[in-house]
């Protein structure tokens, strides 16, 4: 998400203790108390650390114990809003981005957004025009984000809550597909 969507800051760390913050501009706004990546650099990182648990590898992070527990905190630069579940309303530029991330894969992913429809007509009649909605994949993450746009006058509220109805449906079919 850091990485599809800008304006997006995670902060990584374990006992208290900053480990690592991802930022859109690290070079914005120096902090010499942890260390600072962007979201390409964090995004690549994960990858490869991802294709070595693939591979059966141990993996690690740097001042992350064996026994301590990773904390991920993030926030989304203002105007925007944690919409929550993992949802965001962010500022990009003169346009609205409204996203989510799923783990589902984008042809099962598709399907299931699109029989959300039907149960958005209370919310969605009128709201079309000016909207661009497409599905951003990364293959090397094996997730998908759903990112929607509008103009700076789109219908924030009835965007936040079709964003919050689709992440709920959504969720429901990763773990429908997890325990599967």
């Amino acid at each position: 998400m850091a990485h599809t969507v800008g304006g997006i800051t995670l902060r990584l760390s374990a006992g208290g203790e900053h480990l690592v913050e991802v930022r859109p501009d690290p070079a914005a706004r120096p902090c010499p108390s942890h260390r600072i990546a962007d979201p390409c650099g964090f995004r690549m990182a994960v990858a490869r650390a991802w294709a070595d648990f693939e591979a059966g590898r141990e993996i690690g992070l740097v001042g992350l114990g064996p026994d301590d527990e990773l904390d991920i905190d993030w926030a989304v630069a203002p105007p925007g809003q944690d919409l929550g579940f993992g949802a965001v309303r962010a500022g990009c530029a003169d346009r609205v981005v409204w996203a989510f991330a799923s783990i589902l894969d984008t042809p099962t992913l598709g399907e299931v957004v699109g029989e959300l429809g039907d149960g958005l007509d209370d919310l969605s009649a009128g709201t079309v025009e000016g909207l661009t909605a497409r599905l951003v994949r990364d293959d090397l993450l094996g997730a998908t984000v759903v990112h929607v746009e509008a103009g700076p006058t789109g219908p924030t509220r009835v965007l936040d809550e079709v964003l919050r109805r689709m992440v709920a449906v959504v969720g429901t079919a990763e773990l429908l597909d997890a325990i599967a």
